[in-house]
């Protein structure tokens, strides 16, 4: 790509002196000039407030005076490579500051030519995106904290689950869990989708998971615990956000299924002759009704049988596409994590459970 063009027009800029001034005083971003031995000619105060040196302090000073030496000469090499060919280089640079501390940079480099087509200068403009960074380590290590929170998969002589998590980004508004007890073989579980993305409905699942936790109860019936969970969730709710759900119980001892929705109004059911069948049910969501109503629906289970529950993230593919595989568990759930980012649309969550004994034997 030709920079000239720019690089022209920059140079007429940097060498009017009442350009320059206001240039360099009223922009936020550091601005600095240096020679083509990267020699501090000019900068400005936000440079120096970047830097923590004065202006007296950095003219006439080499470049080197903030370098971190944490890239390696094939860094450097890449970069100035990247600015003799094509006039510029943009990217992250980490630097020192003054007090020794290391900063992170967002840095612009151009190359000034002359008349001639020869570089003569070069100007930077920096940003400090120290804290940008902590931040996205910040949201990196919760979403990690926030898959260490869901539950594993599980393979026993009478069931077996799978789960799979993709959040849109590095934070979900999905989550999911489940209880097994192994006396009364009973499964208990339930899939929730916040609606939003991010910090925000990380927080506010969480609450509800919480929640979900308090409120399980094998002696209480889905009903209930819906609307137990929709009072006490209220309050944490902000303004136009909800949280939809889906709550499922399965008797393997008596051959039961019994589930309740609660804004997530569809789930998969996949027969044992192969027949795949979207299951609806209507439910309004939690957090917007003060005392909604909720249905619970009781029908057979049968050795043999799959259940998909699924956020929008992963439904809404599957009703495109129709692309769930009939009894089998393990190549379904895979196809799911396979799916690449420009596929899902939002946040995508699943649990499959495959039914594999019914009753006492």
């Amino acid at each position: 790509m030709d920079h000239r063009g720019d690089n022209d027009e920059l140079h007429k800029l940097l060498t009017s002196s009442n350009v320059v001034y206001s240039v360099f005083q009223g922009m936020k971003e550091g601005l600095v000039i240096t020679d083509i031995n990267a020699n501090i000619l000019n900068v400005n105060q936000a440079y120096c407030s970047i830097t923590g040196y004065s202006v007296q302090e950095l003219i006439g000073r080499n470049l080197n005076i903030i370098k971190s030496n944490l890239h390696d000469q094939a860094f450097y090499r890449e970069l100035w490579k990247r600015i003799t060919s094509e006039g510029r280089w943009e990217g992250e640079i980490w630097n020192r500051h003054k007090c020794g501390r290391l900063f992170l940079q967002k840095l612009s480099i151009i190359a000034i030519r002359d008349k001639q087509d020869t570089i003569n200068q070069y100007v930077g403009v920096v940003s400090d995106i120290s804290e940008e960074e902590k931040l996205r380590k910040d949201i990196v290590r919760t979403g990690m904290l926030q898959r260490t929170l869901l539950p594993s998969a599980m393979n026993i002589k009478m069931l077996e689950i799978d789960t799979v998590f993709r959040p849109l980004n590095y934070l979900g508004g999905d989550f999911f869990d489940y209880y097994w007890d192994s006396e009364k073989r009973i499964l208990s579980g339930y899939i929730i989708d916040i609606m939003g993305h991010g910090v925000t409905a990380s927080f506010q699942n969480s609450v509800l998971r919480v929640l979900f936790r308090q409120n399980f109860d094998h002696n209480r019936t889905l009903v209930e615990i819906l609307k137990t969970i929709n009072q006490e969730s209220m309050s944490y709710f902000l303004e136009d956000t909800f949280a939809a759900a889906l709550c499922f119980r399965i008797n393997l001892e008596d051959g039961l299924f019994t589930y309740a929705c609660a804004g997530i109004n569809k789930f998969i059911k996949c027969q044992t002759n192969g027949e795949i069948n979207v299951i609806k049910q209507p439910g309004p969501y939690l957090g917007i009704l003060s005392d909604p109503t909720f249905d619970e629906i009781t029908e057979e289970i049968k050795m043999g049988e799959l259940l998909f529950f699924m956020t929008d993230g992963f439904m809404d593919i599957f009703e495109m596409n129709n692309r769930l595989y009939a009894n089998d568990l393990k190549g379904n759930m895979n196809m799911l994590r396979r799916m690449s980012i420009s596929e899902l649309k939002d946040d995508a969550s699943a649990i499959g459970v495959l039914v594999k004994q019914v009753g006492g034997g």
